[in-house]
């Protein structure tokens, strides 16, 4: 029972979280400007966000800055690629303390073999105690009359047990009184089987063996399981202290430190106003107007146009050597007609009807390139390339940049106010959270009255556990002297008198008789301490929704008032390892919420207000800049794909090469060598037309084509491209002169939104950090969960297993006491003396003799005798 008070003093200082007194937060509303750090390391936000790619790389600023956007000396120093739209703080990582102990006993560790005992506990104590009956108890509420009323109920069938254990002890005596009291009649026979009674008895012997060596590792396990108690108290008591003090000291650092993170972020972003509002017009432009699309889409309008003015201008350099080479092919092709003419006209007569097959009238060129080479688009395209585009996008953007160094002048009174709120604000959360700590003196004075009282307690428990190691051992003594009696007689038999025998099996009888009262008491005393530990401590600390424990820690001894969190709920989370913030329900006291809601600052948000900027004037769609895209917009629209077409046809009307063929055979068949010789010299100057002139040119004509394709293929999406350009250029211009103002308060809105996503985060990273990451309750669970493994494992699983084998030794006794005596009296009956001859058993045989001790024959029949 001390055991069980020193487990719920234990208990009861787990709520010391929720009994803290409650932080009231004032209202944070001074314009004080001092800055406490109280000895806080300050965590600067380096890399606190994804790199931005700069949106005008190719844009060189080289005018010099002052110094008006800085209104105090800096503290930081701080990358300019901040991410403007979610930028994301690294908030320092609570580190987790390992002091803790009591996981590190291992009492996990071990060979519970007698866990299944339990079951029959269940069965010996099948009622809980109940919870009335425990709070009156504590608080000194019941009567004598009720208490002994509902142990009665209680402990029903443990005293109907102890009825019938108290029968039992009496069976071996009784027995024994009625074997020695009988009287012996003269036909009495004894057993004939003696070898049988001696293999039972061996069997006997060998399980009283086993069960004597059972109880020797019991009492022993038991004691060692007893001696890790004051350990486990201790360990227990200081890892609730280490607990409670790491764990208040987390979250204060989980609270503070992340404030300096965010605070010392939004003092930077004030030093650094003209990277983060005054350049962010152009992401605010870019997600009202697509001002960075369109000023990229421009120049890669440029870029493109540049590469489509060197293929125009390559392309019209291949058509004209095409034309040329078309001309001197025409030519060429026209004095082959004349003189295929000629020769057909001067063939004689009888060949004159194979000339006339001859039709040399379509042998002119058919390729026209004069359209694609007079194309006014494909011209205003190629001077396109000598216009610079580029220049004029650059002087587009040179518009704007003048606005970070305005913005810096405007917003400096308001950015100096911020600081100062910021400061004030930031020392008066580090002065509440300092109040989180107040607890820890009044747990120290409760953990010390709880080591008192173990300490008070732990020297009656190793009294009892010395009592109860030698009691174990007397039984198991007297258990080995019976043991050793049996075995005794046992070896006796072999070589042995047999008036020996039977004195050591009537001695071993005997004292069986006493010693099986012994074992009964013994196995009574042990089941009553186990299936009362049992009742009182491992069924509460089993029970699933710890009731019985709930209403110890009601009671006016220990807290005197409802549970504000059920005690299943906090160890269920404790048990998943989760922080000491929700398991607890620290929110009634901490009151984070409040705490952290940072748009409640009066002072903060009236500063923030006063940031504002005016963005008028700026142009980004010049006249200049309009008329090139126009003219660009002209030039991207030829149509080539009939020009593509017309180049498409064959070079001649006639298939030179067929031709060619048809007047070799033509002058084969000829009769007049002489027109047939000319024919032939005109087939030849054909095919040589054909290789040097017709077949370069055929080349060229692919080319063409496949240049067109290629031209026509970029000019479509460049037209897209420069149509969008204009228009996208036309509708940022109108929205900039129409609604500059609107632009320049949502850039300031998202400057005022980048500072409050900072106190955002770190609302976000303490409320995260306290629901889940900082302080978990994991060891308040180790402490249950190893004095309950130590208490109903490693010492009530050893002492289960101690009356076990004591009722065994029991059982084993009963059954061996009787077959013991039945031995004795054959050995009484059958084995007087061993050196002595058996006499005849019957008279109607005389011949009939001993031949050995257990060997019985017949002799060959005697000689016939007068008078038979």
């Amino acid at each position: 029972m001390a055991v069980i008070q020193g487990v719920l003093l234990i208990l009861a200082s787990l709520k010391m979280f929720v009994s803290q007194d409650t932080i009231e937060f004032d209202s944070l509303n001074s314009n004080n400007c001092s800055t406490t750090t109280d000895s806080f390391v300050i965590f600067h936000p380096i890399n606190t966000s994804a790199h931005v790619e700069p949106v005008f790389d190719d844009v060189i600023a080289d005018e010099t800055k002052d110094n008006v956007n800085v209104s105090h000396l800096k503290t930081l120093t701080l990358p300019k690629d901040w991410d403007e739209q979610k930028p994301k703080l690294i908030f320092p990582k609570t580190p987790s303390d390992e002091r803790y102990k009591m996981a590190g006993l291992h009492f996990e560790r071990g060979i519970f073999i007698f866990h299944f005992l339990r079951s029959v506990l269940s069965i010996v104590q099948p009622y809980d105690i109940p919870l009335d009956l425990l709070r009156d108890t504590i608080d000194n509420r019941v009567t004598t009359s009720k208490f002994i009323s509902q142990f009665i109920h209680i402990e029903a069938v443990f005293l109907a047990l102890v009825g019938v254990c108290c029968l039992l002890a009496c069976v071996i005596p009784g027995t024994e009184l009625w074997l020695a009291c009988r009287p012996i009649r003269d036909d009495y026979k004894p057993s004939q089987h003696p070898r049988l009674l001696a293999f039972f008895l061996s069997v006997f012997a060998f399980v009283l063996g086993l069960c004597m060596v059972t109880m020797t590792v019991c009492n022993e396990a038991i004691g060692v399981g007893i001696e890790k108690i004051p350990l486990a108290v201790e360990t227990a008591l200081q890892d609730f202290g280490d607990y409670h003090t790491g764990s208040t000291t987390q979250l204060r650092k989980c609270l503070t430190r992340s404030l300096d993170v965010a605070t010392e972020a939004i003092l930077a972003d004030l030093d650094n106003v003209e990277e983060l509002l005054g350049k962010p017009v152009q992401v605010e432009l870019s997600t009202e107007t697509g001002l960075d699309v369109a000023l990229d889409a421009l120049l890669d309008v440029a870029n493109g146009t540049q590469e489509l003015s060197l293929r125009a201008e390559a392309l019209l350099k291949e058509g004209e050597r095409a034309r040329e080479l078309g001309e001197e092919l025409s030519r060429e092709a026209n004095e082959l007609r004349r003189q295929l003419e000629a020769a057909a006209r001067n063939c004689p007569a009888p060949d004159r009807p194979l000339c006339a097959i001859l039709n040399p009238s379509g042998l002119h060129l058919a390729l026209q390139l004069d359209r694609l080479l007079r194309d006014d688009r494909l011209l205003r395209l190629r001077g396109t390339g000598r216009e610079n585009l580029t220049e004029a996008g650059r002087q587009a953007r040179g518009e704007y940049l003048y606005v970070p160094h305005h913005v810096a002048r405007a917003t400096l009174d308001a950015r100096n106010q911020i600081r100062q709120e910021i400061n004030a604000v930031r020392a008066k959360i580090i002065d509440e959270a300092k109040h989180m700590e107040s607890s820890n003196t009044e747990l120290a004075k409760q953990l010390k009255s709880a080591r008192k009282i173990a300490n008070y307690v732990i020297p009656y428990i190793n009294i009892f556990e010395e009592h109860r190691w030698f009691v174990g051992l007397g039984t198991i003594l007297c258990v080995f002297f019976v043991w050793s009696l049996l075995v005794g007689a046992l070896c006796c038999r072999c070589g042995t008198p047999e008036g020996k025998v039977r004195a050591t099996l009537l001695c071993g009888v005997l004292t069986s008789c006493v010693v099986s009262i012994v074992v009964w008491v013994v196995f009574l005393t042990g089941l009553a301490v186990s299936s009362q530990t049992e009742m009182l401590v491992c069924r509460p600390l089993h029970d699933p929704e710890f009731r019985a424990l709930e209403a110890i820690l009601e009671t006016e001894a220990f807290l005197g008032k409802p549970l504000s969190i059920p005690l299943k709920d906090l160890f269920n989370k404790c048990q998943q390892n989760e922080a000491a913030y929700p398991a607890f329900q620290l929110g009634s006291s901490l009151k984070l919420e409040q705490l952290t809601a940072h748009w409640t600052w009066s002072g903060l948000s009236k500063a923030l207000q006063r940031v504002r900027v005016d963005l008028k004037g700026l142009r980004i769609l010049t006249p200049n800049l309009q008329q090139r895209l126009q003219s660009l917009l002209y030039a991207c629209g030829p149509n080539l794909t009939e020009h593509r077409i017309m180049i498409q046809g064959p070079i001649l009307n006639r298939d030179l090469s067929a031709l060619s063929d048809q007047v070799v055979n033509v002058a084969r068949q000829l009769k007049d060598q002489r027109t047939a010789r000319d024919l032939e010299i005109i087939a030849s100057s054909m095919r040589n037309l054909l290789l040097r002139q017709v077949k370069p040119l055929m080349k060229m004509q692919d080319e063409l084509v496949y240049q067109l394709a290629g031209l026509e293929l970029q000019l479509l999406p460049l037209q897209r491209q420069v149509n969008q350009s204009i228009s996208h250029l036309k509708t940022i211009q109108y929205y900039i002169d129409n609604r500059g103002e609107i632009i320049a308060q949502l850039n300031t809105k998202l400057y005022i939104e980048r500072l409050s996503t900072y106190l955002d985060q770190w609302r976000s990273h303490v409320l995260a950090e306290m629901g889940s990451g900082v302080a978990r309750c994991r060891p308040l669970w180790d402490i249950l969960h190893g004095l309950r493994l130590l208490l109903c494992q490693h010492v009530l699983g050893p002492m289960n297993g101690f009356w076990f084998a004591t009722l065994l030794c029991a059982i084993v006794m009963i059954l061996s006491t009787p077959t013991a005596h039945c031995l004795a009296l054959v050995y009484r009956k059958q084995f007087p003396d061993k050196e002595t001859a058996l006499l005849p058993s019957r008279t109607e045989s005389p011949d009939t003799v001993v031949i050995d001790r257990e060997t019985w024959r017949t002799p060959d029949p005697p000689p016939p005798q007068d008078g038979w």
